[in-house]
């Protein structure tokens, strides 16, 4: 896709340095106006339905098919090259000896994490049976397809009752049964013992050993084409339909992703080992540190000052997952025993944390779940799936503890449409959503960044209005009265190509502003890394945010994170005197105050660095933001050290 003729001369116009921004430069015409394109919205992926059947499917190379009939006549006759699989209780005919079979089908190809839904077996028949049928049993030894005798498993090893008849060598339940009345196809379904043999199968693939073929009384044989018929489709063939699972690690930052960054710190290359050398020296690398969880949190703003368990939790938060990061790129087990020290005290002890509405002592109850639900997860993901030594057991405590406590502060979101506190909502519901495979609220976490990214960045194509959220509209779609202008901060000009891109805080100031682009952009990370691409949805309102944002803070914004207020063009943010206040005090109208936080590197690395996009004012940025006075800044953390130069590693 080439970059739009408007995003271009945006792109140029933005990267010029210049007086106090308008800079004077020349505004777009009305016909150079951007167009949105709306693509149908992804959900996760639905069912799936693969097929196993040697040299067809899934593919022509498949080779996973594994079988051999083996016969009490000829107990050390290996039989695994035949053509046909032969089972009988009466062979050869009037000897009262045996035959029966092994299948084995390898279906790693199915995801760990899926849920198996369906399972069917199809087998060509060559000899009917009657009579009770044959059934299939799940295998509970290895065994070796050219090796297995009636006697033996493998060349060195032996069943423990001849034929794979004893207690060690096949479960006891059936989990199916060939009963064909005809020759040719034959297809059995399994019923819920069989799916859960191949469940199993697909969450440990170690314990795939397969079926045992066999008849308790049938004098009746019967006789399959094997993985080794000459006519492919005749070949025994496992179908399993399944529900694709979370991707884990797969939330904020993937495995391939810390293992790409990992290399490079080993490398000792930049910007990453200065980033890790930052971290590890820093005060979050305290391994000795002891966390203060509450079991109550309550959390004052608009005048209160309660503070009981917030800024401690925050503390906390910031602390596992620095440790975390440090854990998966040096494996020092003490960093891990330190963030699990973390997530354990919080998992046991915090119960809830308050927010009754018209209460300013809990006004912050939703902002700090939020925050926290940004946060820990993160570090919980890393540790769980990483052999960091967290028993199963306290990391879904753990989860049970994010939707106990956390959750309810943040599931339904905050009224007043895309404000920072939304859009950290959206990102801590999907991370508890992907931490405890909970589809349905990840889900619900698509629909909430769908509404609120449309909200929060206003597109010249919006028209002359934001998109306002459902609690700031008349019944008729109308903004309420004196609804814009406060959630908007005085900012009066919309549908004209000069304010593209520009954030509903962009007028309060540039610190919350950009804690919309962090969490925006994190969602959007997890969002991709479990397959839905939330990024081509909004991609012209995110990169011209981004870029509208980067244009002011390139020339103007002070370093190591500090505000410096600036006066702008009179189309900027005219009545923001009216809306927002610092000390007590209304604002000047036609001023911005100016903050580089530790952002951007996500937004960047999937436009510029994925897809070839232009942002050069955000390139611009990027050196300033790794140079800053902090690196971490409650939800903003590390994102140098986990997404600079990443591309499209692991997708």
């Amino acid at each position: 896709m080439s970059t739009p003729t408007w995003l271009r001369q945006l792109a140029l116009h933005l990267v010029v340095p210049c007086t106090l921004v308008a800079c004077g430069g020349p505004e777009f015409s009305d016909a150079e106006v951007p167009v949105t394109v709306h693509e149908a919205p992804q959900g996760l992926a639905t069912d799936v339905t693969v097929s196993f059947q040697r040299g067809v499917s899934p593919s022509s190379s498949y080779a996973g098919v594994s079988d051999a009939w083996l016969q009490e006549g000829l107990p050390s006759t290996n039989a695994g090259g035949d053509t046909l699989l032969r089972m009988d209780r009466d062979y050869p005919a009037a000897s009262g000896k045996s035959a029966n079979a092994l299948l084995r089908f390898d279906v790693r190809a199915i995801p760990v994490g899926a849920t198996v839904r369906s399972v069917k077996l199809t087998v060509n028949v060559t000899n009917r049976t009657s009579g009770e049928g044959f059934f299939l049993y799940a295998a509970g030894r290895d065994w070796t397809e050219a090796q297995a005798t009636w006697a033996r498993a493998t060349s060195t090893s032996t069943w423990s009752t001849p034929g794979a008849r004893g207690a060690a060598d096949r479960g006891t339940g059936v989990l199916g049964t060939l009963l064909p009345a005809v020759t040719g196809p034959h297809t059995v379904t399994f019923g819920a013992a069989g799916i859960a043999a191949v469940q199993a199968w697909v969450d440990d693939p170690a314990t795939n050993r397969g079926f045992v073929l066999d008849a308790n009384t049938n004098m009746d044989g019967l006789d399959l084409a094997s993985s080794e018929a000459a006519t492919a489709a005749q070949r025994p063939q496992l179908t399993v339909t399944y529900t694709p699972g979370f991707v884990h690690p797969g939330l904020h930052v993937s495995k391939a992703q810390l293992d790409f960054v990992r290399a490079k710190i080993g490398a000792g290359a930049q910007p990453w080992l200065a980033q890790f050398n930052k971290a590890a020296g820093g005060a979050y690398a305290n391994t000795a540190w002891t966390p203060k969880p509450v079991a109550t949190m309550r959390c004052g703003n608009g005048g209160s000052t309660v503070n009981i368990g917030c800024t401690d939790s925050r503390q906390d938060a910031l602390h596992a997952y620095t440790l975390s990061l440090l854990w998966y790129h040096t494996r020092e087990q003490r960093y891990a025993d330190a963030a699990l020290r973390i997530l354990d005290a919080y998992a046991d002890t915090l119960q809830t944390i308050l927010f009754i509405q018209g209460d300013n002592s809990t006004y912050n109850g939703p902002l700090q779940a939020a925050w926290l639900a940004e946060l820990f997860p993160r570090s919980a993901e890393i540790l769980r799936y990483s052999g960091a030594g967290w028993t199963e057991e306290k990391a879904v405590r753990f989860g049970d503890m994010l939707k106990r406590a956390v959750l309810p502060r943040i599931t339904n979101g905050w009224q007043g449409g895309g404000s920072n506190w939304n859009n950290s909502m959206t990102n801590g519901v999907m991370n508890i959503a992907v931490y405890t495979n909970d589809k349905a609220l990840f889900e619900q976490s698509l629909g909430m960044w769908r509404q609120r990214v449309r909200e929060t960045y206003h597109l010249a194509s919006d028209g002359a209005a934001p998109i306002s959220a459902p609690d700031q509209r008349n019944a008729d779609g109308s903004w309420k009265s004196g609804s814009l202008l406060s959630s908007w901060r005085g900012q009066t000009e919309f549908g004209t190509a000069r304010v593209n891109g520009i954030s509903m805080e962009a007028c309060r100031d540039f610190g919350h502003a950009t804690m919309s682009i962090a969490s925006i952009s994190q969602a959007a990370e997890t969002a991709l890394l479990q397959g839905v691409d939330l990024y081509a949805e909004q991609e012209a309102r995110l990169i011209a945010s981004a870029e509208f944002m980067a244009r002011f803070l390139v020339p103007h914004a002070p370093d190591k994170n500090a505000q410096l207020t600036i006066p702008v063009d009179s189309w900027l943010c005219p009545r923001r005197s009216e809306a927002v206040t610092k000390n007590g005090q209304p604002v000047p109208n036609n001023t911005m105050e100016m903050q580089i936080l530790p952002s951007w590197e996500i937004l960047f690395n999937h436009y510029v660095t994925r897809k070839g996009r232009s942002m050069p004012s955000t390139g611009a940025l990027l050196p300033r933001v790794r140079a800053g006075g902090s690196f971490t800044d409650l939800q903003i953390s590390w994102e140098t050290l986990t997404h600079a130069g990443v591309g499209s590693v692991g997708l």
